[in-house]
């Protein structure tokens, strides 16, 4: 009798493993397993419908507007995608001035539209942000907690692009004189890193 529960409940890290596998990459299972984020700042025109792409243009940002330098991951590096932070950070004359959830700093925007994209594949295809809405998220594990849970954990490998899109409606949101607005997108997970005592 097969065993159908061992597939329903991959790890994250085997989860990794088993698509590295696919794509011809077996030795990155040997890799040494981390926490890993990648995030990106998108400036917004507060209160105006868009779609926000984030990723797409990181290696023309520094930090603190994002953690990498190209929107793929390193020779040797993946990423399995266990949770996504939706955020609202303004700036005012260069410096940070507030970082909030965005459900929670702007109820409205939990029906914005969000797609991720891994090369031309999407992972992820037009579901709202209504369940990372603080009132709604049954895995959150509190009232307070506003992140995005996909059903499945979704694996960026190495070396291939990856995007992520927000559809904007309008909405309430708004800016003070000399404020920017910026909307970012965070993904957590367990990932692998380059282990150079195995790999070399």
């Amino acid at each position: 009798m097969k065993n159908i529960a061992a597939f329903r409940n991959v790890t994250p890290n085997a989860k990794i493993a088993l698509v590295n596998n696919k794509l011809g990459n077996p030795a990155l299972k040997n890799n040494q397993g981390t926490s890993s984020e990648v995030y990106d700042y998108v400036e917004v025109t507060a209160g105006s419908a868009a779609v926000v792409r984030f990723f797409d243009n990181v290696n023309t940002k520094t930090f603190p507007f994002t953690n990498i330098q190209q929107n793929q991951l390193q020779a040797g590096e993946a990423l399995s995608i266990e949770y996504v932070a939706f955020t609202r950070l303004v700036v005012k004359a260069g410096v940070l001035q507030s970082l909030t959830a965005l459900t929670t700093a702007v109820d409205e925007l939990s029906l914005c539209g969000f797609q991720l994209l891994l090369d031309n594949s999407r992972l992820i295809k037009a579901n709202s942000l209504v369940r990372s809405f603080s009132d709604l998220n049954t895995k959150g594990g509190t009232a307070a907690n506003s992140l995005f849970y996909p059903d499945t954990d979704l694996v960026i490998p190495p070396q291939i692009q990856f995007t992520a899109e927000l559809n904007v409606p309008a909405n309430t949101d708004t800016a003070s004189e000399g404020e920017k607005v910026y909307y970012g997108c965070h993904l957590f997970g367990t990932g692998a890193i380059l282990n150079l005592k195995t790999n070399v």
